[in-house]
């Protein structure tokens, strides 16, 4: 059976990380190291100035960080907080960042925000904050007193001495057995809430993610110990140990992990958080790149393009808007072996998986309209629906889902976790003015840097050339020089950016290749694995022969009732 794996890709300058379930790519995250923010840091800081008019507070969070962060009198931890805070935040579910954090307990603030911020603090006064909100343009850092790490099924709270489950954990006897489960395994006077991902997860798996949170703040009031004066206590985790944190699971075989430094980073720290995993944690040794040999790349390509092929001969067609996401499900070539009916349920059947295999892919958020083909019989209607569901649950964010409606319109809404991976890997086109989007300079320049860690090993002579538009050309020069030079040490040839007026942001010319020359030698190679027995990655990246010209079945009748017309 198809292996579930992790896939870590963090040896250029910014880190990757695919989760692959079923041998299909499922998630990417992307975190670039000059882009990092500071929310989840807990710093020791001193206040610099309190505002009775405003009820807050300035404070410095020492010289890493250049402007004075914003401290409301709501935030301010007092000896009474915790339980009143506490009350609120058993109401609500646990989000995926630190900010929610602070939206889950802001309904306890509004009774500590009636205090004076004069009686609570005093100019020179340091205090244990933590970052909610990055600072944004010329406002500074949002802190908070209510100090919260979150993990996979909980939230440490080391400012209450209770355990609260999720109101959205219905059944009674899991929230009794959750509840018991915690309270047993936390350190003493310390609080935990459990969030709504512990629904029906194993005994071993909590108490992993309560021993987890509990050495992790034992460290944190180390290090405030040691430390004098202002300046960062703890600083959240990066992408790499995010990964082992959030999505090791039981059924992850294996994590693999292509740079030597973040292994043995990852490897230490999971013998020393979360050992039961720690032989799951493997050095890539493979020579050519990691997403390359994974088929990773092409299904990438894909992920940011409107049309995904379904491996039938149908096709999705997604378009994101500001308020909602469309998905149209066509049959394309798909032209079945049975009556009609049959041939659109099937093709309906295995769009659904795609749909939601492409949902958390791209991380779509907000309102989204899913248009399958039409089907006349109720039971087929529910057979698909029932799919959906299935194909949901494995997202972490929340959904909800509607019934298909008679004209086969299925409405439903998903939580917006992050940016969408739209949002991430593209920028507006600065010639159609946003009316449709290109990769990022920043994207284009890291493809750049895989080709020629890529072609290196091919190229003759003792050069290699790199052509491409001035902005890429800048980000390469400027931001990316180091890791050039790595790659010049390594191969021997020297590496030489020449920037080409005139030419667009994604195109690129490296040792004589064209940019989409090599997207055609990539698409050449999805296609022969493609037609490999086995699920591959690279299937998702290849339209195939036909689908694009397939034609959705056409409605007839005032209300989409009558019988459709087979597909072309």
């Amino acid at each position: 059976m198809p292996q579930n794996f992790l896939v870590v890709n963090a040896e250029g300058p910014e880190t990757r990380v695919a989760v692959v379930e079923e041998g299909a790519l499922a998630e990417l995250f992307v975190e670039r190291k000059r882009d990092r923010g500071i929310v989840g840091n807990i710093y020791r800081g001193k206040v610099t100035r309190v505002l009775p008019g405003m009820q807050a507070a300035f404070v410095d969070l020492g010289p890493k960080v250049e402007r004075a962060a914003f401290l409301y009198v709501g935030d301010v931890l007092g000896s009474d907080g915790g339980k009143k805070l506490f009350e609120d935040a058993d109401t609500d579910d646990g989000d995926e960042n630190p900010e929610g954090t602070a939206s889950r307990i802001a309904r306890g603030k509004r009774q500590l925000a009636q205090r004076k911020i004069e009686d609570l603090l005093r100019p020179g006064q340091q205090i244990l904050v933590q970052v909610v909100k990055d600072p944004i343009g010329l406002k500074g850092a949002r802190v908070t007193g209510f100090l919260s790490l979150p993990g996979r099924y909980s939230v440490f709270m080391p400012a209450v001495d209770q355990v609260g489950v999720s109101r959205r954990i219905q059944s009674d006897k899991e929230r009794k057995r959750l509840r018991e489960l915690v309270h047993k395994a936390r350190p003493k006077g310390c609080g935990f809430i459990v969030r709504t991902a512990a629904e029906g997860t194993s005994d071993d798996e909590i108490r992993d993610d309560v021993d987890f949170l509990a050495k992790l703040w034992s460290e944190i009031e180390r290090r405030e110990q040691e430390t004098s004066g202002v300046g960062l206590i703890y600083g959240e985790l990066d992408l790499a140990l995010r990964t082992v944190r959030d999505l090791l699971r039981e059924d992850t075989t294996e994590v693999l992990i292509d740079d030597e430094d973040q292994y043995a980073r990852v490897k230490k720290f999971t013998q020393a958080f979360l050992p039961r995993y720690a032989e799951r944690i493997k050095k890539y040794e493979g020579r050519r790149p990691i997403f390359d040999h994974f088929n990773v790349e092409p299904a990438l390509r894909v992920a940011v393009s409107r049309r995904v092929p379904l491996r039938s001969g149908g096709s999705l067609v997604i378009d994101q808007g500001e308020a909602l996401t469309a998905i149209d499900v066509n049959t394309g070539s798909f032209v079945g072996t049975g009556d009609l009916e049959e041939t659109v349920t099937a093709n309906n059947l295995e769009a659904v998986d795609e749909v939601a295999r492409q949902l958390r892919l791209r991380n779509i958020g907000g309102i989204i309209v899913i248009d399958f083909v039409d089907m006349d019989r109720e039971g087929n209607r529910k057979k698909v629906w029932d799919a959906l569901q299935k194909a949901l649950s494995r997202d972490r964010a929340r959904c909800n889902v509607t019934k298909i409606s008679e004209l086969g319109l299925v409405e439903m809404t998903r939580k917006r976790t992050r940016e969408s991976l739209s949002q991430l890997l593209t920028e507006p086109c600065p010639t159609c003015e946003g009316s449709a989007v290109v990769k990022s300079t920043t994207t284009v320049a890291y493809e750049i840097l895989r080709e020629v860690r890529r072609a290196g090993a091919t190229v003759d002579g003792d050069k290699i050339d790199i052509e491409c538009s001035p902005k890429v050309a800048e980000i390469l020069k400027q931001y990316e020089r180091d890791f050039l030079d790595g790659l010049e040490k390594k191969f021997q040839k020297k590496v030489e950016v020449v920037p080409q007026k005139g030419w667009k942001p994604d195109q690129y010319r490296v040792a004589g290749k064209m940019s989409t020359e090599i997207a055609a030698e990539e698409a050449k190679a999805a296609a022969q694995l493609a037609g490999h027995s086995r699920p591959s990655l690279a299937a998702a990246a290849v339209t195939p022969g036909g689908a694009a010209n397939g034609k959705k079945r056409r409605r007839r009748g005032g209300r989409g009732r009558g019988r459709p017309e087979a597909a072309n």
